[in-house]
């Protein structure tokens, strides 16, 4: 039996970027077999916009806006297919995108990472996947490298949820999306819980993304550096094991120093400290959910610190020295 596809796009003030990227998909040399689009209680005009621009779209319209992972979750218990897809509203997909994919999801992958390009220097690398530090903190693998600095197929922590494709079961088992995260880092968390369960990502170079990276978030905003660093505290607290919790619980703490100096001197502080104390205020609910996590883990510790990149003052760096 062919394998099916829904296509989820979520939604949030995306008038200038909506219609670019429903064109992008509804034209794939393989097309989704349903798309659903998610609005997040737009106020600029961007959900009537699909409404009239693409009837064959299916329109979920939120009376309030719930967060990027519930409403993915929405339009995932909406869909019926064997694989999902995930995508921003302020991505452009290359016309093979999805077909190119679905050349890829042989076992033993269960979610697939693209090559997602930045869209105002298509010849620099947004995302060719999701790394995970041992600190808890995710990066993007080549961000600001050349197009074709990873030309093979491999394995990679994750995906970046910009443009993601996943195996359905492989949801079902793990819950979806934790709404909790509400925005930044649900696929980080996502994917750390599925590696737990010894799920694998691909990453395939061949399906090529255009980002419009932070076009409803901004860069560096109140919010980005909220979220950021509050999901980026409950990823490692709830999913890391016990043992290596305390490894690397010194580093964690270094790693937050840094961070919170930096926001300092680039008047975000508040917004860092509002996110850690927001964590202490989300800790209750955190372990009830951390004893699930790890009452279902299959891999051991060895074994998970395989796909923990040590090295994160390297990546840092090199994030800091773009901006």
């Amino acid at each position: 039996m062919p394998t099916t596809v829904s296509a989820i796009v979520v939604n949030y003030e995306g008038r200038k970027c909506i219609a670019d990227c429903l064109s992008s998909l509804l034209t794939q040399s393989r097309p989704p077999d349903s798309v659903i689009v998610v609005d997040n209680s737009s106020t600029d005009g961007s959900a009537e916009l699909v409404e009239e621009a693409f009837p064959e779209v299916d329109l979920i319209k939120l009376p309030d806006n719930v967060g990027y992972p519930a409403a993915c979750n929405l339009g995932m218990e909406k869909s019926r297919s064997d694989l999902v897809a995930i995508l921003n509203n302020d991505i452009i997909l290359d016309s093979r995108w999805l077909e190119t994919l679905l050349n890829h999801t042989a076992e033993p992958w269960d979610f697939w990472a693209s090559q997602i390009l930045t869209a105002d220097e298509p010849r620099t690398i947004d995302s060719a996947g999701d790394g995970m530090a041992v600190v808890g903190s995710a990066y993007k693998i080549g961000n600001g490298d050349a197009p074709g600095s990873f030309p093979n197929p491999h394995e990679v922590f994750g995906p970046c949820a910009a443009a993601a494709l996943y195996r359905r079961t492989m949801m079902e088992e793990l819950g979806g999306f934790d709404e909790d995260f509400f925005l930044i880092y649900e696929d980080a968390d996502l994917s750390m819980r599925a590696r737990l369960r010894g799920h694998r990502c691909l990453y395939v170079p061949d399906a090529i993304v255009f980002h419009r990276v932070n076009q409803s978030i901004g860069t560096y905003s109140h919010n980005y550096v909220f979220y950021g660093h509050r999901n980026s505290e409950c990823l490692f607290w709830k999913n890391m094991p016990t043992t290596l919790l305390i490894r690397y619980f010194p580093e964690r703490c270094l790693f937050n120093f840094l961070a919170f100096a930096y926001f300092t001197y680039h008047r975000r502080a508040g917004a860092f400290l509002a996110g850690k104390i927001d964590f202490f205020r989300c800790l209750p609910r955190l372990l009830r959910k951390r004893k699930e996590v790890q009452a279902g883990r299959r891999l051991s510790n060895r074994e998970i610190r395989q796909f923990l990149d040590p090295n994160w003052l390297r990546y840092r760096r090199k994030s800091l020295s773009k901006l």
